[in-house]
């Protein structure tokens, strides 16, 4: 595929007509090559994944040509000091970055919206998540995948969408792809340029704005089962949520699956 906007952004792009997960694809070429031949934003991807991860261990698949899945590649810092706190913002800005790109494409006020830590929201359905991987030598793999051009019979779940069900004004994998790098680029260098602090970055601020998830009610499922409900009241240095469960010490969630609780008001 031909990628003509995209390779004006990285012309290091390698297409694949179909393979199991671009993820763990590129983690098998980066094992194996030189890594002068993955520098930094390099781009994997394809429209046919047919093992595509999700967090958790989640496995999901798509028809064929009907989804984006990318595996960016980036090196922070690049020879500078990048402190160890700037990995777990990565993730966030890669949400963000993406909820940028597809809201340029939706029609004006039905926003594309980033939910914490990882998955982009059209209303209350997902369109997009992503999964960030740390590599042995301090690479991060970003993977997104972007619902395109499903149709409601062949949408994974009852709470997924998709860009065209959603009147998106392109689908097609180069516009999405470009718009994506386009917004995810200036972010990454900003939090290069302060070392991996992202408040420093001014970084902060923009993706509290930009996640939907904070001032919900939710229900936090934690990693070691439990669950939790409260009000999202914000991010920590490390980019964790917090959360005011009504207790004495906020809770701090570093991983677990979090759901938007809807309020009903009287009369709903």
């Amino acid at each position: 595929m031909e990628l003509a906007r995209t390779r004006q952004i990285t012309p290091i792009v390698h297409w694949l007509d179909e393979i199991g997960s671009t993820n763990a694809e590129m983690t098998r070429r980066l094992a194996i090559e030189p890594a002068d031949a993955w520098p930094h934003l390099s781009v994997l991807a394809t429209d046919t994944q047919t093992a595509g991860r999700g967090r958790l261990g989640r496995v999901w698949t798509a028809p064929a040509g009907a989804c984006l899945a990318a595996s960016v590649l980036v090196r922070p810092g690049r020879g500078r000091v990048f402190e160890p706190a700037g990995y777990g913002w990565i993730p966030l800005l890669a949400g963000a970055a993406m909820s940028r790109a597809l809201t340029a494409l939706l029609p004006d006020g039905h926003p594309a919206q980033l939910k914490w830590p990882n998955d982009v929201l059209i209303g209350d359905s997902k369109v997009c998540g992503i999964l960030t991987e740390l590599q042995p030598d301090g690479a991060v793999i970003i993977g997104s995948g972007v619902n395109l051009t499903l149709e409601t019979d062949e949408l994974p779940t009852p709470t997924a969408t998709s860009l065209r069900i959603a009147g998106a004004s392109a689908t097609d994998v180069d516009t999405v792809l470009a718009q994506y790098l386009g917004e995810l680029v200036p972010v990454l260098d900003r939090l290069s340029a302060a070392g991996g602090n992202a408040l420093a970055a001014g970084l902060v601020a923009d993706i509290e704005a930009a996640c939907h998830t904070i001032g919900q009610s939710v229900r936090v499922e934690l990693p070691t089962g439990a669950t939790q409900i409260g009000l999202a009241r914000g991010l920590d240095p490390l980019g964790r949520l917090i959360v005011d469960t009504g207790e004495s010490d906020m809770l701090v969630v570093a991983a677990g699956d979090v759901t938007h609780l809807r309020v009903v008001k009287s009369g709903d």
